[in-house]
């Protein structure tokens, strides 16, 4: 009689443990769909801040907000986005959309040129080969 007792008591323990074991195999799968889930909004996230950042670096310089005449920007694209021409200087300009950051690169060429080691050189090609020359003070 005891043994008969002992068998299910047995019998339901064992089912209990499957039964967590199964719940556990469960939410495991269930935590690893949601961190696929969770990397999947991520990646398009920040595909998509990606493209308006791209679509606003092409547009920005026709805004009407932007302070000088458009068709004296060119685009560059990398490391940074153009440079506008004016009578008086030549600007080197990153555009930045939402909480975007100057890059590593982009800083230190923002520090190169707030140091003014900045130069004009000429490529030239002829005849007798090519050569680059680059300008110093005063030269023309």
């Amino acid at each position: 009689m005891y043994d008969l007792y002992y068998l299910v008591v047995i019998g339901v323990l064992l089912c209990g443990v499957a039964w967590l074991g199964w719940l556990l195999v469960r939410q495991k799968e269930t935590n690893k769909d949601s961190k696929d889930k969770y990397s999947k909004v991520l990646h398009d996230k920040i595909s998509s801040e990606v493209r308006v950042g791209r679509i606003g670096e092409n547009m920005a310089p026709f805004l009407n907000d932007w302070p000088y005449d458009p068709n004296d920007f060119r685009f560059l694209g990398n490391p940074i986005d153009g440079v506008q021409f004016t009578d008086e200087e030549i600007i080197f300009v990153e555009i930045k959309t939402g909480r975007s950051r100057l890059s590593r690169t982009q800083k230190r060429l923002r520090d190169l040129i707030k140091e003014k080691k900045v130069s004009f050189a000429t490529f030239r090609i002829g005849e007798n080969g090519c050569k680059l020359k680059k300008e110093e003070d005063g030269e023309d």
